[in-house]
């Protein structure tokens, strides 16, 4: 069964050019209606599982769609932010990928890379195959296996096709939370016209000035629905942050680095880096909030979970490395 859980996509970028791309009052007032809004093709308004994370998604928008809102953003990006041409980097960069790519069967796929001129520990990747390091990441890194243990971290959520789920949580939790509100504020304005109506009676005439007082007395109402339809609309807002998108965001995280040690591996890269990467990540300390209100699983979390996929893996023998399967929990 696929679950819709209808979360927020954390690109700030895809998230507006969503927005300009779907007209949201349509969608919203035919919910509100109870009607049904098409928003996708019907091959991408349904459920389907996806063979490397071996996990069920509800997909609204498809890639070709996303690589063209991404092709601004990456080129805006390289615009605002230096690159670096130093071969040290971008050549590094460029052979790792591509091996990278191989062992996740993508290396037929025209990959874009860059790495940004900043000390940021970073890296990302955008719909269409845009990978992009900050230099403070590479020397961070430092070897070749951690750097393709990011690399492959990037590619999961391209073959996890982790961006179109996101942008469709999101354009569904829209859906959901202004149709909610949208009803509620139509149930309070209804009380607010029965009231009206009762005051009123079955008279064909009333006077002007009851008539006011009436008015003033709807007007009251109404504000008073519109005020409380703004107090639902941000405690449905909070409940989808807390209650679906953190969690799925790290699911994400989660399916990303699994499948990147996965890519290590068949790429010929030692996925057992990837655990003292995160390691290294760990002892680099910094303030954190409780990992339950954390978009990304606390990094020694992390390293646990990749250890252990990495010591199941090994353990299936000539089976082993065909999924993101973990050892169940005894």
């Amino acid at each position: 069964m696929c679950t819709h859980d209808f979360a927020q996509n954390d690109t700030q970028v895809v998230d507006q050019d969503t927005k300009d791309m779907l007209n949201r009052r349509r969608m919203i007032q035919a919910l509100a209606a109870g009607g049904v809004v098409s928003v996708a093709s019907p091959a991408l308004s349904g459920c389907a599982t996806n063979p490397e994370t071996g996990s069920k998604q509800f997909l609204l928008i498809g890639d070709s769609q996303l690589s063209e809102m991404a092709a601004t953003s990456w080129a805006e990006a390289k615009a605002k932010i230096p690159t670096t041409t130093d071969p040290r980097y971008t050549t590094r960069l460029k052979n790792i990928g591509a091996r990278i790519a191989q062992g996740a069967n993508k290396g037929s796929e025209t990959w874009d890379y860059a790495v940004f001129d900043q000390d940021t520990k970073n890296a990302f990747v955008l719909p269409g195959n845009r990978v992009g390091f900050y230099r403070g990441m590479m020397d961070f890194a430092n070897t070749d296996d951690q750097i393709a243990a990011i690399m492959g971290h990037e590619v999961g959520h391209v073959t996890g096709k982790h961006a179109a789920e996101r942008v469709s949580q999101q354009l569904g939790g829209q859906l959901v939370v202004a149709g909610g509100s949208a009803i509620a504020g139509s149930q309070l304005a209804k009380k607010c016209r029965k009231n009206a109506e009762a005051q009123i009676g079955g008279r064909g005439q009333v006077p002007n000035r009851e008539l006011a007082v009436i008015q003033r007395n709807y007007d009251r109402c109404m504000t008073s629905a519109q005020r409380n339809t703004q107090y639902l609309n941000a405690a449905l807002g909070m409940g989808f942050m807390i209650g679906v998108v953190l969690p799925y965001s790290r699911k994400h995280e989660t399916q990303s680095d699994l499948l990147g040690a996965k890519y290590m591996y068949k790429a010929g890269y030692n996925p057992y880096e990837a655990v003292k990467l995160w390691e290294k990540m760990a002892a680099e300390g910094g303030s954190r909030g409780p990992e339950f209100l954390s978009t990304h699983p606390d990094p020694m979390r992390r390293a646990e979970d990749l250890h252990n996929y990495i010591k199941y893996q090994e353990q299936l023998g000539s089976q082993g490395w065909e999924s993101i399967d973990m050892p169940e929990e005894s």
